[in-house]
């Protein structure tokens, strides 16, 4: 496919990023083109020609993709630019970007998007004169995320250096610089608030005369001693000399792959090279963080058809092996994308080889942090201190070693490593780790309507569990005084922000949702019912969901069904963490603007959640669906429910059923009151 696209394009520059084996390019570019590698070219931005007839990118995944779109204002106008991806996940959609009115996409007269082959997608775009090649690229990579805007909550940021863009994938907004500096202006002001550069060596004074053997028996010189604060100095340059910045901004420094490597650092493995020192590598904030936007639970299988691999060294990378057979192999960098991940579905479990060479330290922490955010089951034994930059908490949970051969088990850890990953590798995490301010969190308004004097204290009592979350309740009384002793005392027991009124008993429940919305100042809006149970990370996890999905809906199905006039908890087949067109009505998370744009709920006394989401995907709404083992649906007598469907229905395609009320470890109702 490469080569096709070069016989075409012959003489056009060529950018490209996650491909590994670029001779191919050189080969095909016949020497009359300029090949820029973005991932390694970047000691300084390429001085690539400002303005070319055509323009040629390549990207392996739409991961990589990101980083190019990072780095857009590198690339040069054009008439013609050509996207090729080379191995994009089928739960992507087609890549079509979406042109703007502004200035720049008036001048577009034609747009392909084709599929040459599997897995393989192209972009083509040309216009009637020359328009910045890079527009095109962030448009596309915008279409792979579902176009929602490529936003990172924090300062402008400045980057400079071999690797730099992986610590602001998808960002078009930050601003690439030389490694000297200083950071370009833009537009009469600063091109960045922060600035992160990226070095290949590493050195101090006495830098020059430290040797650390390498795994054949061999000295490698300029290995750096640690400093008298324990911390390694980033300051030289790909040639050895002193690296001084000229801007005003004081860079924070972090090492590119070569300054972190085995050969710079110790022989492979070794428990006493100078990374045992906890500070040196030793916390998130030293190591790129994880795309979540590209690399996310989405896809995850409950259960597997293959059994448990292995993570180990392939020719000198770290790669997946299944019977002694290569599943994917990563990245020299670490880098996990969404094309590898898609590749580990099926696999139940990955058991980390820690005792082997590989390609060191960095790129090994950056392979386990991407597996563990996309919730692939990780287990291992004593995680080595080299890796603490993985953090604590997912260090404490792969040691765990929980039975992954139990899927319900398996599930549970993967929702454990995936809460914990993305809430310290992710992107904002880790420029709050470096500095930014954090911004504050979303407010929830909890819409809570009842008919039943006697759920109003349970259900506050499952809002009050929720934790790590922003909360307000509104609370309907549907027909109900607020004076009746059992309300009242449940209302008075509840700690948190609380809006109470009376609706009229005639009133339809599409209005009493749309009453107690207009009440609501919440930027995000959830539906909960009054009698379910719910686990005290509910909340928070439909949050993460919508920040990894971008949906304007996040919820859930009922995977655990409690049958309350049988005593039997049912665990239904259900497929989750994917883009769906239905989601439980007890569940239902939205944003208030797409909440207001399709008018809220009907007016109808049933049916109202699937018609609100009906009405959403009309109107270009996507509707993600998380894991269910936060949620526990009640069902009793088919007449006490608005959703009127016979237990029977719920006793069919069941993976599990105990005697019983049985909620799984996630709900955390150890020494809670059971039915």
């Amino acid at each position: 496919m490469i080569r096709e696209l070069l016989a075409e394009l012959r003489g056009a520059p060529v950018f490209l990023a996650g491909i590994d084996d670029i001779e191919p390019v050189y080969a095909g570019a016949g020497g009359r083109a300029s090949v820029i590698d973005l991932d390694r070219d970047l000691l300084e931005p390429p001085a690539a020609v400002e303005r070319a007839r055509e323009v040629l990118v390549l990207a392996r995944t739409p991961a990589d993709l990101r980083r190019i779109a990072t780095l857009h204002k590198l690339l040069p106008e054009a008439e013609r630019v050509v996207v090729a991806v080379l191995d994009t996940p089928a739960s992507h959609p087609a890549p079509v970007p979406t042109p703007t009115p502004a200035h720049r996409w008036r001048s577009l007269t034609d747009l392909r998007v084709y599929q040459p082959k599997n897995r393989v997608w192209v972009v083509d775009a040309r216009f009637s004169g020359p328009t910045p090649a890079g527009r095109t690229v962030a448009a596309t990579a915008r279409a792979f995320a579902g176009h929602r805007l490529d936003v990172i909550a924090a300062p402008a940021a400045a980057i400079a250096g071999v690797g730099a863009a992986a610590w602001r994938p998808g960002d078009p907004n930050a601003t690439p610089a030389e490694v000297t500096g200083p950071v370009p202006e833009r537009v009469g002001a600063p091109g960045s608030d922060m600035v992160l550069r990226t070095l290949d060596h590493t050195s101090d004074e006495s830098s020059s005369e430290a040797t650390a053997g390498n795994a054949d028996g061999s000295e490698t010189a300029d290995v750096p001693a640690p400093a008298a604060d324990g911390n390694l100095v980033f300051g030289w340059g790909a040639d050895g000399e002193s690296v001084e910045w000229a801007g005003d901004q004081t860079p924070i420094e972090r090492p590119a792959l070569a300054a972190a490597s085995w050969e710079r650092l110790g022989r492979p493995g070794m428990a006493d090279s100078p990374l045992a020192d906890p500070d040196v590598l030793g916390e998130p904030s030293m190591v790129p963080p994880v795309d979540e936007r590209m690399v996310n639970p989405q896809g995850f299988i409950t259960t597997p058809s293959r059994g448990t691999a292995s993570l180990a060294e392939r020719d000198g990378r770290w790669s997946v092996l299944l019977d002694g057979k290569v599943v994917t192999s990563f990245a020299e960098s670490g880098g996990v994308t969404d094309a590898e991940v898609s590749r580990l579905r099926q696999i139940r479990g990955v058991e980390v080889d820690w005792h082997h060479a590989h390609s060191g330290p960095l790129a090994a922490v950056r392979v386990l942090a991407g597996l563990a955010t996309a919730g692939v089951p990780l287990v291992a034994d004593a995680v080595p201190r080299w890796a603490g930059a993985l953090g604590e908490e997912i260090i404490g949970l792969i040691e765990l070693r929980p039975d992954i051969s139990d899927d319900l088990r398996r599930e549970e850890h993967s929702i454990r490593l995936r809460r914990a990953a993305l809430r310290i590798h992710g992107v904002a995490a880790r420029w709050e780790q470096l500095g930014a301010p954090a911004p504050a969190p979303p407010l929830t308004s909890v819409l809570l309507a009842t008919r039943r004097t006697d759920m109003v204290a349970f259900a506050l009592d499952q809002i009050a569990r929720q934790r790590g979350v922003q909360l307000e309740v509104i609370l309907a009384l549907h027909g109900v005084p607020q004076g009746h002793p059992d309300v009242a005392a449940a209302i008075a027991g509840f700690e948190g922000p609380l809006t109470v009124f009376e609706a009229d008993r005639q009133a339809v429940f599409g209005e009493v949702l749309n009453e107690a919305a207009a009440r609501a100042s919440g930027s995000f809006l959830l539906k909960m019912d009054d009698d379910d149970w719910y686990g005290p990370d509910f909340l928070a996890d439909l949050l993460l969901a919508h920040s990894y999905s971008g949906a304007q809906v996040v919820g859930t199905v009922p995977e655990f069904v409690y049958l309350s006039s049988i005593d039997v908890t049912v665990h239904r087949r259900q497929v989750t963490e994917q883009i769906t067109s239905f989601v439980a009505g007890g569940t239902i998370l939205v944003e208030r603007s797409a909440f207001q744009a399709v008018g809220g709920f009907r007016p109808l006394r049933r049916s109202v959640d699937t018609q609100f989401q009906e009405a959403l995907q009309a109107a270009g709404g996507q509707i993600y669906r998380t894991h269910g083992l936060g949620y526990i649906l009640r069902r009793g007598p088919a007449a006490n429910h608005t959703w009127q469907e016979p237990i029977g229905t719920f006793l069919q395609r069941n993976r599990q059923q105990w005697r019983g009320f049985r909620p799984n470890a996630l709900m955390a109702m150890d020494g809670l009151l059971h039915p």
